[in-house]
């Protein structure tokens, strides 16, 4: 009785992959994306949606889940998913307070970060831009690391937005992630005369959203099958065709 038991419950865990479906060729995973290239690219084609994209399409694929994803301005995109009105975020960086909202996955990636400015010397440090005005993407965590410093927090909606603005001389510095910048450099040649000053590098994750009810399910599949595609060469393959 006991083994007949064990093996009916082995076979429904084959069938459904644990989320109580018979037909695994149709379950989505939502996630919410803001535009970041080349990791997450709004309106990219088919075979170029970005390094994080395909990341999660082919880890998924693994277990026949389809993604789908949503493009916001990041800050909405972080709120949607806290909310769990989307299953995750795409990708996004750890911090303590995201802690009561989402799951983190194991690293997907590392991120350089640091200061941009016109001017070749060495800021040192954020603390020697006391009273410096630094443009910054509103809703990054970056914003709220600016905000141990006493520095003038100039939020914007874009890395772009405020890279013209430095340009213009309205702000002393932009604080960003350099991978995104690189790939906005691309079609705005002004971006070369800037100068980039690294701060610190840290790995960044895919999180899944506490508020939907197969969050830790989701978690669990992922991390599984992202270790499979890294162990096969899948992963080192998706990063060197985005030139990362």
């Amino acid at each position: 009785m006991i083994k007949t038991l064990i093996n009916s419950l082995f076979l429904w865990l084959m069938i459904t992959d644990g989320f109580g479906t018979t037909t695994p060729s149709t379950k989505t995973v939502s996630m919410a994306c803001n535009h970041f290239p080349p990791l997450k690219i709004e309106n990219g084609d088919l075979n170029m949606p970005g390094a994080d994209i395909e990341v999660l399409s082919t880890t998924f694929a693994l277990s026949s889940i389809q993604v789908k994803t949503t493009f916001f301005p990041w800050k909405r995109a972080l709120v949607l998913a806290q909310n769990g009105k989307y299953d995750g975020l795409c990708s996004c960086s750890y911090t303590k307070d995201r802690e009561n909202d989402f799951y983190f996955s194991n690293e997907i990636g590392q991120n350089s970060i640091g200061i941009y400015t016109l001017k070749k010397e060495q800021p040192g440090s954020l603390k020697k831009l006391k009273g410096k005005s630094i443009g910054v993407v509103r809703g990054y965590n970056l914003e709220e690391e600016l905000k141990k410093y006493q520095v003038k927090i100039v939020a914007g909606a874009s890395d772009i937005n405020l890279l013209k603005m430095l340009k213009a001389k309205r702000i002393d510095a932009v604080y960003s992630y350099k991978t995104v910048i690189a790939e906005l450099a691309k079609s705005n040649p002004f971006i070369s005369e800037l100068y980039f000053h690294e701060v610190y590098a840290a790995p960044y994750f895919t999180c899944f959203s506490k508020k939907i009810k197969n969050g830790k399910s989701l978690l669990n599949i992922f991390n599984k099958n992202l270790e499979t595609i890294k162990e096969d060469g899948t992963y080192l393959k998706i990063k060197k065709k985005y030139g990362l």
